[in-house]
């Protein structure tokens, strides 16, 4: 008697068939979620107890980064989603009285340094999630923060503030510390790491990994000589011609997706749209190596990071994005810069023209599963 044929064996998952969508296995929610942009992940909560319950257990995507806005004189801010195709804005909660009369000096996932001094003087500079309203009040300080990067961790809330004048301060201390001497002209934070650009065009890496900073590099970047930033008006130097006096540069770092070292100098006559950016990637053998492509990765240069723009909704390969507010301090408008037809682009307006804004910064939103 010939034995029988042997069974395939199926999973629980395979042989189950959901009669409807308040039913699904947890494990298959959870890859719905996954795949889910932020905005779909915070409606998703709503659809029933049971997704609600998965929504808690899972992460969304948080590749995208996000743009918030500051309306002058309110205490509210207004959020705006790249890959959201309508181009909506999302308005948070009240954010505290003071909020209003208050400068953002700096941001890292939901959170906002924020300056009132220039309000009041007797005022704490103070750390604020725009999402959880939670509050951090920083401790007094004679320093000049205006320029400063930003980390917290969500769940201990360490924090570290860094500022261009390479003073730091960490959750416990009374008192800001000095790493170095020497005011940079661009500093970027990423994986416990410092990038230090000073006008000298060199370059210093601390690792702030343990308890105090450690510098880990020092090497020129360029030729040593300073270059200027001009913000408004005109120089005039005898004998230098004026359309040669007459432009700003930017020199910024970045530090890619895979941890390599980018100097970005931009060039914009004045009272002109017209911009252009070269990239320098540092090589340890070479020195700087000007690259003609990011590949599928982008520059979101006010944050000094890239991000991988493949199959991303709302964010273009091969491109530099920028705000205004790095080179007029008041101004928001938002720019792109591509590198494949070395042309600039302003993003769609975001807002009513009855709104006047402080300033837009770019951040990756961290919405809490609670």
């Amino acid at each position: 008697m010939a034995s029988p044929p042997l069974a395939l064996a199926q999973s629980p998952l395979a042989s189950y068939v959901p009669r409807c969508w308040s039913e699904l296995p947890l494990d298959l929610m959870q890859l719905i979620f996954e795949r889910l942009s932020f905005t779909d992940f915070e409606s998703a909560k709503s659809v029933c107890s049971s997704w609600q319950t998965g929504w808690r257990q899972s992460k969304p995507n948080n590749k995208i980064p996000w743009m918030i806005l500051l309306p002058e004189e309110k205490n509210y801010c207004l959020l705006f989603n790249p890959e959201d195709r309508e181009e909506k804005l999302y308005k948070t909660q009240h954010l505290g009285d003071n909020v209003a009369a208050s400068y953002c000096l700096a941001t890292y996932r939901s959170w906002l340094l924020m300056d009132p001094s220039l309000e009041n003087r007797e005022d704490l500079v103070y750390i604020l999630n725009i999402l959880t309203r939670e509050r951090i009040n920083l401790p007094p300080t004679s320093e000049n923060i205006w320029s400063v990067i930003l980390w917290i961790d969500d769940k201990t809330k360490d924090y570290l503030v860094i500022g261009r004048t390479l003073v730091y301060l960490k959750k416990g201390y009374n008192s800001w510390k000095q790493i170095s001497e020497g005011i940079q002209e661009d500093i970027v934070f990423k994986d416990h790491k410092l990038y230090c650009l000073d006008k000298y065009d060199e370059l210093r890496i601390f690792d702030f990994s343990g308890e105090f900073p450690l510098q880990i590099s020092r090497v020129r970047v360029g030729r040593g000589y300073v270059t200027p930033r001009i913000r408004s008006g005109r120089m005039r130097f005898h004998g230098i011609p004026l359309h040669v006096q007459d432009v700003r540069k930017t020199k910024n770092v970045v530090v890619t997706v895979r941890g390599d070292v980018l100097i970005v100098k931009g060039k914009n006559p004045s009272m002109s749209d017209t911009w252009n950016f070269k990239i320098f990637k540092m090589d340890s053998s070479k020195g700087l190596e000007e690259i003609v492509s990011l590949g599928d990765e982008a520059i979101i240069l006010d944050l000094g990071i890239t991000v991988l723009a493949k199959d991303l909704e709302g964010v273009i390969s091969n491109s530099i994005y920028f705000t205004a507010g790095e080179i007029y301090l008041y101004h928001t408008e938002i720019f792109v810069f591509n590198l494949d037809t070395k042309k600039v682009e302003q993003l769609p307006p975001l807002v009513s023209s009855s709104l006047s804004f402080s300033r837009a910064h770019w951040f990756f939103p961290s919405f809490r599963n609670d």
